[in-house]
């Protein structure tokens, strides 16, 4: 979850907004608190999402209030209190970040390498702390990252199966929010579906820069992408996005149909525009090219 789960604004109401920027403002806050200043940058909206699930398992009414952060000091704006208790979401984040950055120190390019190396040792401790805190979620994200390490490892064709660690991931973040066993079912389902939704279109995003760098990409792999020429050839560029567009379709189909059953009560207009409108502009700007990998974080996320 990085990047690619946000809402989409022009069909946000105002108050819809003030406390969707609330949860993201009282998020960053509690990973602060709870695992050091630093971990604050690597937030995104993504994490956002997930807390306004947990708030709506658990059925719990924001309480929120106007406050200053660093990042804006001279202007006060709403922020979630202690109250909600996102510390789920604060360590998921904190999870799942670091064992990012610990793919990124070993498969980026240059630039990527040292940036993710040298954000690392930041989040060792946080990383720890996290993992003790929920125990039974660090060794799932652990053997999804060594799946994962192994599929790219080993030029994985199948796009399926290339999708399945980050699918797992997702399985186990939001099958953490529960212990009811039917919806524990769903909710690690929709997971499953998101996941699967955030693979795809990741390796849609990167696929110019992973073709330039001759980096593993399963859209590149499974239609043989052949390298040594400048761009992609246009022939193999309309397979795999059309491939792309029908896989995510079908995804986002099947994870609507998941939500549905769900049937979340609180922030449920939230979480329906992040659902049925977000989730598709997000797909559709990165297959416009108009997606920005500096946009996956913070304030800039709508088009």
């Amino acid at each position: 979850m990085f990047g690619y789960v946000r809402a989409y604004k022009p069909y946000m109401r105002v108050f819809e907004y003030d406390i969707y920027k609330a949860v993201y403002c009282g998020l960053c806050k509690d990973m602060g608190r709870r695992y050091g200043f630093f971990t604050r940058f690597t937030l995104s909206y993504d994490f956002a999402f997930l807390s306004l699930v947990d708030l709506s398992v658990r059925n719990c009414m924001l309480d929120a209030e106007m406050q200053r952060c660093a990042a804006h000091p001279f202007t006060k704006s709403m922020c979630a209190t202690c109250k909600n208790d996102l510390s789920y979401s604060s360590a998921a984040a904190v999870i799942l970040t670091y064992h990012k950055l610990k793919d990124d120190a070993a498969d980026k390019g240059l630039k990527g390498r040292l940036l993710a190396a040298a954000a690392l040792p930041f989040f060792r401790k946080p990383y720890r702390e996290a993992a003790d805190e929920y125990p039974e979620l660090a060794p799932k994200i652990e053997r999804a990252m060594i799946l994962q390490n192994k599929i790219e490892s080993d030029k994985t064709a199948g796009i399926d199966l290339a999708c399945e660690p980050t699918a797992m991931m997702m399985t186990a973040v939001f099958g953490g929010l529960t212990e009811e066993p039917r919806q524990k079912e769903l909710l690690e389902r929709f997971g499953y579906l998101l996941g699967r939704y955030i693979y795809i279109t990741d390796a849609l995003d990167d696929l110019r820069d992973d073709y330039r760098e001759r980096s593993y990409n399963p859209l590149l792999n499974a239609f043989d992408v052949p390298y040594g020429k400048e761009k992609i050839p246009k022939d193999k560029l309309k397979q795999i996005r059309r491939y792309a567009r029908d896989s995510v379709n079908f995804t986002l189909g099947s994870l609507a149909d998941v939500y549905v059953k769900l049937d979340f009560k609180r922030y449920r207009d939230i979480l329906d525009n992040i659902i049925y409108l977000g989730l598709k502009n997000t797909f559709n700007s990165v297959m416009s090219g108009k997606f920005k990998n500096k946009d996956k974080r913070g304030n800039h996320i709508y088009e």
